[in-house]
């Protein structure tokens, strides 16, 4: 077997490069996950101010619970689109632009949760490969040296 640099095989290195990938992969799923389900709090979340803020349960007299009750079941059940139609029939002159306000403010609240997913992602990751790194040159820095063989071992003229 054949030997790199620093006297490991290259098959040692393809592992490490393998449980890095790995690591890195695991690693992005759990933070995906929790980057998903937190874009969805948002999202329902936004969705509340909405109804909350334009009074989308007064297009429903015939509703005999408490407004509260039917924001939080609303949120979750309807979509933006079945919202957005609610509000076009109650607000018909200001819809456009209070469509445009709930889409620019979810579209930065969900940018916000990607981004500081990405980076609690990236920043564990880079921090332990930077550390890795480390360590590779220092033990490429503070290696022995081999000695060279000398030629009448490796030399064919000299082989019996």
């Amino acid at each position: 077997m054949t030997s790199g640099v620093d006297g490991r095989s290259p098959a040692r290195g393809r592992l490490w490069r393998f449980a890095w990938l790995a690591l890195a992969a695991a690693y992005a799923f759990a933070v995906g996950w929790a980057a998903y389900n937190r874009v969805m709090s948002v999202t329902y979340q936004a969705r509340a101010q909405l109804i909350v803020q334009y009074r989308l349960w007064e297009l429903h007299p015939e509703y005999k619970g408490t407004p509260q009750f039917w924001t939080r079941l609303a949120s979750r059940l309807l979509t933006d689109r079945q919202l957005m139609t609610r509000v076009y029939a109650k607000h018909a002159e200001l819809a456009p632009q209070i469509e445009l306000d709930y889409r620019n403010h979810l579209t930065i609240a969900q940018a916000e949760v990607v981004v500081v997913a990405l980076a609690l992602w990236a920043a564990p990751l880079a921090a332990l490969y930077a550390g890795g790194l480390a360590v590779v040159r220092l033990r490429r820095r503070h290696a022995i040296p081999k000695k060279p063989e000398p030629a009448s071992h490796s030399d064919s003229r000299y082989r019996m």
